[in-house]
């Protein structure tokens, strides 16, 4: 597929050579949502088949805090901003920014409480995550629409969609879905700023919108600036030309850099006082991040330097083979393309490139040794729109190749054919994303050999509650191991959980009916606890993928002979 070289005449009568995409048409937009729109209704169909992790619930409380501080400001005016206020509405997780607490609080507040739109709590306080994962689908089909026609843009969306660690995160009301959602916007509004100067100021606001969602998207504009510095190094043609691209380049700049901070400031009242040590308080709790287990290789990492391969493999490891066949294709495609762009010093915007570096730089970010790993795939999830525009270019192109592209049904058979597996995995393991491998890794059993992680943080404890609301009234006491007690307090509230039930507390094992126990290799030597508290070392039940435990129960088992641990 050849990239070619446009002008446009609206704005200068010299020679600016753009990016050529593919004009869009409304019908493009109506696919795309159409596609997201899908995704968001199986996302809402199967949130409560997915558990509540810890820092989910953490952010739950801290949605609540927030949407109190928004209800009230119409009555409180002017006092909302004092400094006692904002510490009250936003002391609480005031290490991460506030957007999507916001928004979780809100829907939460508005959805379920006030307008009784939504019955599930659960569900109302993750709307906002879901739809912004429908964000990323829609985009993602319209960016692959606009460099390779409506075939790559319908492509690059079921390949997102059959991703089955994007579909767990995409329930989460937590930050990592829409922060990859917020990369890709800010890089498609850095092309429309290349193109229309009307997009110069949405670069910078967008820009500010993303920092407002998570740390992450603070790399993005260097990503850019990477892509622009190297397309004027490129440039072979007059001196007009090449000073303004200069000026087009240095305007979406300082919009970034100053549109974007302040949006950045302007969103979150935690800076409206002592600003400069609060935001150095910010930037030191993320340059300084606290370092979590991670079982890897065999390895228990307590802290860095963390192995360089850590990302490349656990991408291997979780994505559908297909992605991974059509994405290796597709970047040794783009790959090429780009060289043959250097050799010929080829004026036009690098679209090749712009694919590339936004797939590699989030990637490359985890690889760096310092950098903490303890959330595994979620934090370079930005980089998996750009592979699934890139492997359904590969797809189109094998397609052509092989001469298959204009015969309809073949076309359809062999894309449904790499296309319908990601989505059934999706469908069948999805709600327990963080434990499923591809068939390289040897699936589940063969992660566990291996000693990869397949648990994170108390999110499966969700499968063991209808087991649970099945014991004896008098039977209500249970430690519920890595879960915490507000995702107790969420499952027992939305009707998952029966109310009597409760959670015994942190540690308190020695006094609970029932202990749940989630299977990760830092936590083996609370399991021995277990075995000692219970007198057995199997558990009572429990939930397996392929065999392979996720998590148990553990308690007095009177219909078999208990095996007693001896000193």
């Amino acid at each position: 597929m050849g990239v070619r070289e446009v002008m446009t005449s609206k704005e200068s009568s010299t020679h600016r050579e753009l990016l050529s995409l593919t004009p869009l048409r409304y019908t493009d937009h109506l696919i795309a949502l159409g596609i997201a729109a899908v995704y968001v209704v199986w996302l809402c169909l199967t949130s409560r088949s997915v558990g509540i992790p810890r820092d989910e619930s953490i952010y739950f409380y801290a949605a609540d805090r927030l949407s109190q501080w928004f209800t009230t400001l119409s009555d409180s005016g002017l006092a909302a901003f004092s400094e006692d206020s904002i510490k009250a509405g936003f002391s609480f997780n005031h290490e991460h920014p506030m957007l999507m607490k916001s928004l979780f609080g809100l829907s939460h507040h508005y959805l379920h409480a006030k307008w009784s739109l939504i019955s599930d709590p659960i569900l109302a306080y993750r709307l906002p995550t879901i739809l912004f994962a429908g964000g990323l689908v829609y985009l993602t089909t319209l960016l692959g629409t606009a460099i390779g026609g409506l075939f790559v843009g319908g492509v690059s969306a079921l390949l997102v969609m059959g991703m089955p660690r994007l579909f767990f995160h995409a329930h989460l009301s937590c930050f990592d879905l829409p922060v990859s959602t917020m990369w890709l916007s800010i890089s498609l509004a850095y092309l429309g700023a290349l193109h229309r100067r009307r997009w110069v100021v949405g670069a910078g606001v967008i820009l500010g919108l993303g920092l407002a969602t998570k740390l992450n998207t603070f790399f993005a504009p260097f990503t850019l600036l990477g892509l622009s510095l190297y397309h004027l190094l490129q440039q072979k043609s007059g001196a007009e030309t090449r000073v303004w691209w200069m000026r087009r380049y240095l305007w979406i700049g300082v919009s970034m850099t100053i549109l974007g901070l302040l949006v950045f400031w302007a969103h979150w009242p935690w800076l409206y006082h002592h600003t400069w040590p609060r935001l150095l308080e910010y930037i030191h709790f993320h340059a300084r991040h606290v370092h979590y287990p991670v079982d890897y290789l065999g390895h228990l990492y307590y802290g860095p330097p963390f192995p360089i391969h850590f990302p490349f493999v656990f991408t291997l490891f979780t994505l559908p083979v297909a992605m991974l066949f059509l994405g290796a294709i597709g970047t040794v495609y783009v790959l090429i393309l780009s060289w043959w762009r250097w050799r010929r010093r080829d004026d036009s915007i690098p679209i090749e490139l712009f694919l590339i570096v936004n797939m590699m730089v989030p990637i490359l970010i985890i690889a760096w040794p310092t950098t903490p790993i303890f959330g595994g795939t979620k934090h370079w999830m930005p980089a998996m729109p750009f592979l699934a525009v890139i492997g359904a270019l590969a797809l189109k192109v094998i397609l052509e190749l092989t001469r298959l592209y204009k015969r309809a049904g073949m076309r359809v058979v062999i894309t449904l054919g790499l296309v319908l597996p990601g989505l059934w995995l999706t469908q069948e393991y999805g709600a327990h994303g963080p434990a499923w491998y591809n068939s390289i890794a040897g699936g589940a059993s063969g992660a566990a050999e291996m000693r990869m992680p397949r648990n994170f943080w108390g999110y499966s404890s969700v499968e063991m509650i209808p087991w649970l609301n099945e014991r004896p009234d008098e039977e209500r006491d249970i430690f519920w191991h890595n879960a915490t007690g507000m995702a107790v307090h969420h499952y027992r509230r939305a009707g998952w959980l029966r109310r009597e039930l409760r959670s015994s507390g942190d540690w308190t094992y020695p006094y609970a009916d029932w202990a749940l126990y989630h299977h990760q290799h830092e936590k083996l030597p609370e399991e021995l606890d277990l075995w000692w508290r219970y007198g057995t070392p199997l558990p009572i039940d429990g939930f397996f993928i392929e065999s392979v435990q996720q998590i148990g129960v553990y308690g007095p088992s009177p219909s078999r002979e208990s095996f007693q641990l001896k000193r």
